[in-house]
C-alpha cells in the first residue's frame, strides 16, 4: 500500500484490477471529459498494464483507489509522464462523485508525488467545463494556464511547480 485515509486506501495496479478497471471506464459518464468514449476491454487492459511499467521505469504511475471495507476499486489518481510533461490525473466510478473523496484522495496522492517522488513541475489538463475536476486542481494550488485541444476537446492546461532548496 502507498497511502492510506479512513476510508480508503491507495496502491500501484495489478493486472488482477483489469477486469475492475474495465467496467469502470466503460461507464460513458466516466469519460465523458476525457474523450467521449467508453474504454473497451483491451485498451483498459492496456491503460493497467502502461502504469504498471511506468511504476517501474519511472517511479511512479495512476494508482489503484479502493474502499478500505471491501476493497473495491473505486478509482484511480497519479501521475504518467506525457509528450508535455508530468500529469496528474484521477478518474472515479460515478456512485462516488461529489462526495469529497476525489480532492482528499488527489490530496494525499499529490503530497506523496511531491515529498517523496520529488516531482517539481506537474501538469494536469481538463475539460473546459468539466467544474469538478477544475475545482479540485484550483484547491490543490494549480494554476490554470493556457487553453489547449486535447482529444479533439477544449482544455485547460493546468500548472504546479515547487521551488525547492536543497
Amino acid at each position: 500500500m502507498l497511502i492510506e485515509n479512513k476510508k480508503l486506501f491507495i496502491e500501484k495496479f495489478k493486472k488482477s484490477d483489469i477486469s475492475d478497471w474495465s467496467e469502470i471506464e466503460s461507464n460513458p459518464k466516466v469519460r465523458y471529459f476525457v474523450d467521449g468514449k467508453k474504454q473497451t476491454y483491451k485498451e483498459s487492459e492496456e491503460y493497467i498494464k502502461k502504469n504498471i511499467l511506468s511504476y517501474g521505469s519511472k517511479g511512479f504511475g495512476r494508482y489503484a483507489v479502493r474502499f478500505k471495507k471491501n476493497k473495491q476499486l473505486i478509482g484511480m489518481c497519479g501521475f504518467l509522464e506525457e509528450d508535455y510533461g508530468i500529469d496528474f490525473g484521477y478518474r472515479y466510478t460515478p456512485s462516488v462523485w461529489k462526495n469529497g473523496i476525489g480532492f482528499d484522495v488527489a490530496k494525499l496522492v499529490l503530497n506523496y508525488g511531491i515529498e517523496n517522488l520529488k516531482l517539481n513541475k506537474i501538469l494536469a489538463l481538463t475539460h473546459q467545463d468539466n467544474y469538478g475536476s477544475i475545482r479540485i486542481l484550483e484547491k490543490l494550488n494549480f494554476i490554470k494556464g493556457k487553453n489547449v485541444i486535447f482529444n479533439n476537446q477544449n482544455a485547460y492546461m493546468f500548472k504546479l511547480e515547487m521551488s525547492r532548496n536543497e
